[in-house]
Formats: C-alpha cells, sequence, structure tokens
C-alpha cells in the first residue's frame, strides 16, 4: 500500500514538489530561457525530491504541448505519457549501485548517448541515480562525456553521498543541494493526500508521522501509506501504534519533571517503570533529547519558538523552561549526549540513561550547596570555612597573581583578572568564570600549577585551586573588589571578542 500511495502521488508539475523552492526556481528558469545546462548534480538526503525533479525537469524540456511561457509540462501528449509510464526513449534512468562497472556505462551511457534523441526538437536525459556508487574506472569513462557531451545530451546525476563523487566529476556538472523537507511541509502534504483518500486523520498523528520521517518526504508518504492500510477510514491511536513506536510525551514529561525538582528516586523509578512496560529504549532516547532541545530552545527564543510537538505539550515546554537554568539545560543535553553514544557498549540496557540523571542530578545538587559569593559581611551558608581576611588579602594582592602570570602567558594573565573568588577554605579556593571554555584554557596542568604556586604564596598556605562556570557571574564579578577593568580589556583584545 505504501508504495502504491507514494507513486499514486508522485507531483506531475514543479508546483506540486514540495519545499526545494530554489532549485524548482532555477530549473524553471532554465526551462524559459532555453539555457541549459549540459550536466546537473542533485545532492541531497533521500526521498526529497532528487528523482521527482529529474524526471519533472527532462518530461517539461520534451513536452510537445507545453504552453508558451510555460515551464510546466501537459501530461498528455504522447512524450509526457511515456514518461509518466517509465516508457520514453529519450529519458533514461540508471541505478549505479547495480551499474557500477565500466562496461556498464559504456553500453548504457556512452553508447546511447551516441544515438540523438528520438523528439528532435527534445532532449536525451540520462538519469543516474546514487551516482556515487560507480567504480574508478566508470567514473573516468563518464567523465569523457561529460566533457565532450553529444548535442541534445543533458546528465542528471543524483547521489546523497556526494564526498564519494570525484572531484573532476562535480566540476562539469551544475550542482543543486536539497534539503530535509520541513515539518510543516510534510504535514501539509500528509493533510492533501488524506483528504483524497477520505481518511479521518488527527493531526496530531500526522505530526507523528512527520516528526518521524526527519524531513524525508518519500519515508513519510510510506508510513501513511501502511497506516491507511490498516484502518476502515478511520485512523486511532490504536492502529498508529502498530506503526509508529510508542509515543512517550507523556514519561518523558515525567521523567523531566523528576530532573526539573532534583527528584533523582522519582527519575530513577520512571526510568525502570518504562522498561518494564516494554518500551523501546532506543526510541525514548531520541524522544528525549528531543524534548530538552525543545525546552532549551523556548529558554532562548521565547514564545517565538514553534515548537514541533503537538499543542497539548506547549505549556509543559514552557512551564520546564522557566524552570530550568539555560546552563543546567545545555549541561543536561551534553551529559545525555556522551551517556547515551556509548548505549552500545552497556551490558544493562537502561543503565547510559540512568547514570546520565545521576550525573546531572549530583552536579546541580553540589552547585546547589555550593555557596555564592562570599564578601567580609556575608554570612556562611555553605558549610565551608570562610576566612575573611583570607577574602581581603586576595582582594588586596589579585593584581600580583596576574603579574605572576605574565611570564607564563599574557593571556592567562589577562584571563585570571576575569575570574573572581566563589569559595575559600584552608585548603582550596574555587575561582568562578564566565565561560567554560575560559575553565579549559585555565585548567591546563602547567598553567593551574602556576596558578596554586602564585597564591599558596599570597595566603602563605599551600592552596589548591578549582574553577567552575558562575551563573551569577556579571554581579559577582562587579562586587569583587579585585577585579581589573584594565584586565578585562585586555581579555577582549587577547581573545578578539566583546564584552557587553
Amino acid at each position: 500500500m505504501s508504495e502504491v500511495l507514494y507513486r499514486k502521488y508522485r507531483p506531475k508539475f514543479f508546483k506540486e514538489v514540495v519545499g526545494q523552492r530554489p532549485i524548482k526556481v532555477t530549473l524553471e528558469n532554465e526551462i524559459s530561457s532555453g539555457q541549459l545546462a549540459h550536466a546537473y548534480l542533485f545532492v541531497g538526503p533521500r526521498g526529497t525530491g532528487k528523482t521527482t525533479l529529474a524526471r519533472l525537469f527532462a518530461r517539461s524540456l520534451n513536452c510537445l504541448n507545453r504552453a508558451q511561457g510555460s515551464t510546466e509540462p501537459c501530461n498528455t501528449c504522447q512524450t509526457c505519457q511515456s514518461n509518466l509510464n517509465n516508457q520514453s526513449l529519450d529519458v533514461i534512468e540508471i541505478d549505479a549501485a547495480s551499474h557500477t562497472g565500466v562496461d556498464n556505462v559504456r553500453e548504457n551511457i556512452i553508447a546511447n548517448a551516441q544515438v540523438p534523441p528520438f523528439n528532435q526538437k527534445g532532449y536525451k536525459v540520462f538519469v543516474i541515480d546514487e551516482v556515487h556508487m560507480l567504480s574508478k574506472s566508470a567514473f573516468n569513462a563518464l567523465l569523457k562525456t561529460l566533457e565532450e557531451p553529444p548535442k541534445q545530451i543533458i546528465f542528471i546525476l543524483a547521489t546523497t553521498e556526494i564526498h564519494k563523487v570525484p572531484e573532476t566529476i562535480i566540476s562539469r556538472c551544475q550542482r543543486f543541494d536539497f534539503k530535509k523537507i520541513p515539518q510543516a511541509d510534510v504535514i501539509k502534504r500528509l493533510t492533501e493526500i488524506i483528504e483524497w483518500e477520505k481518511v479521518q486523520m488527527d493531526e496530531n498523528i500526522l505530526a507523528q508521522i512527520a516528526r518521524r520521517s526527519e524531513g524525508c518526504l518519500r519515508d513519510a508518504e510510506s508510513i501513511l501509506g501502511q497506516i491507511i492500510s490498516l484502518a476502515n477510514g478511520k485512523v486511532t491511536e490504536d492502529l498508529v501504534s502498530l506503526v509508529l513506536p510508542r509515543n512517550n510525551w507523556q514519561e518523558i514529561d515525567i521523567l523531566l519533571e523528576a530532573l526539573r525538582l532534583n527528584n533523582l528516586s522519582a527519575a530513577l523509578n520512571q526510568i525502570n517503570k518504562l522498561v518494564e512496560e516494554g518500551v523501546d529504549l532506543d526510541t525514548l532516547h531520541n524522544d528525549l533529547l528531543s524534548y530538552v532541545r525543545q525546552v532549551m530552545l523556548y529558554k532562548i527564543i521565547g514564545s517565538e519558538f514553534v515548537s514541533d510537538l503537538d499543542t497539548n505539550w506547549q505549556n509543559n515546554i514552557k512551564i520546564h523552561a522557566e524552570g530550568f537554568k539555560l546552563a543546567d539545560l545545555s549541561r543536561l543535553l551534553n551529559i545525555l549526549l556522551n551517556k547515551l553514544s556509548h548505549k552500545q557498549q552497556s551490558i544493562i540496557d537502561q543503565l547510559p540513561l540512568e547514570l546520565a540523571c545521576v550525573e546531572f542530578l549530583l552536579i546541580s545538587q553540589e552547585k546547589q550547596t555550593a555557596s555564592n559569593f562570599s564578601s567580609p559581611n556575608s554570612q556562611n551558608t555553605t558549610g565551608l570555612e570562610i576566612n575573611p581576611q583570607d577574602l581581603d588579602v586576595l582582594q588586596n594582592n589579585w593584581h600580583k597573581l596576574a603579574d605572576s602570570l605574565k611570564s607564563l602567558n599574557h593571556s592567562v594573565s589577562a584571563l585570571i583578572k576575569s575570574t573572581h573568588p566563589l569559595q575559600i577554605n584552608e585548603k582550596v579556593i574555587v575561582l568562578g568564570c564566565e565561560f567554560s571554555f575560559h575553565i579549559e584554557q585555565l585548567s591546563k596542568n602547567n598553567i593551574k600549577q602556576a596558578i596554586e604556586e602564585s597564591l599558596s604564596d599570597i595566603l602563605a598556605r599551600n592552596i589548591a585551586v578549582n574553577f567552575e562556570v558562575d551563573d551569577d557571574y556579571q554581579n559577582k564579578h562587579q562586587d569583587f573588589k579585585g577585579r581589573s577593568e584594565e584586565g578585562i580589556d585586555e581579555l577582549v583584545n587577547v581573545f578578539g571578542g566583546e564584552i557587553v
């Protein structure tokens, strides 16, 4: 059913092609002007319209009844009909995946290219799909024909893996890069199809199909065809679950809420509940990443961000965006990506996800218990011993720390001026930084050692140093009396940036 549905609604006109507007406009302009290239290269993901546009282009060029000033084929003349029925002798489609050798290129392409088109006013068009599969010798044979193409011959090469196509071939072609189809366009097309098929289907199901297709319209139409084949005019969630993996948004929302509330027990219980219910973990992982990503985007963009989830979850995304700090969302995504990338190495399927939750909440709890910047008059709320005299000494001698690092690295000297103490006890000082890449620079072994030696001299005892990104950097750095505006200016010059 899926194949029939896809072929049934294959676009017959340029205006029916979903997405790829810049490519459509360019091809139509070339048809109108008659300024045609002898070779075209269609590059992009599968199911995004490469073959469809190649066939349309060829049919339009050879149409016997194309209206004056129009680029659309009539689809009724003899050449259009033979093209639509894959019987045209002037449009030759070759699957390079099954015709990789040089002999096939010579027999099917080079020899055929010497024969003029049957339509004397038209063109003979060779459409070579998955062209990257050709052998090196086959490419070399094809190259000669591309360099000196016979009259009225056009080549359209299509590939999903452009890096496997020789540069000598690419340079002889006019290249078009196809993009994945936007989800909204996929949903619109699926809506048209179910109307034509007289099938009732909730828009949320169409959104789910579009999301699973990942920008591949052909996949979306194939999935839709499978679902329609099971339905009797009315599609339900139960029917959809037979074709698509279970929708995990409710379960993911519960899991994310547990993380937002720092409830590790609830998070782990939710994971194990889902495992006992037989949820597909690969789907769960992908949906969780998608959900957290959209929360992060809403946090950054605000109400103007348009989620690709159905409207039932818009408010939940907003609640999570308001409850999480942006730095925590970014950290959560990085932890998930890191842990889940090693899931195939785990003996226990759910362990990587469990570890991701544990790591995220442990760090969150540590940051929550860490002190805010402590001034001499502030109270100790961290449980660490804070000596106001140490803070006075640091504030009065911060410039000495920076000066001591100049001989090591001028940029480090400037960079240390942009930090400030977050925590001080007898043995350790935690310095607050504005950005994580500052920490990467300062944490290098030789640099960190030099900072520890200098601070140990200033405080007259052995001191270890740690660094962390300060979520309230601007306010705390403004309050630190040891800071240096001159140092900030140096930092801007060193890193070629601008501090706002």
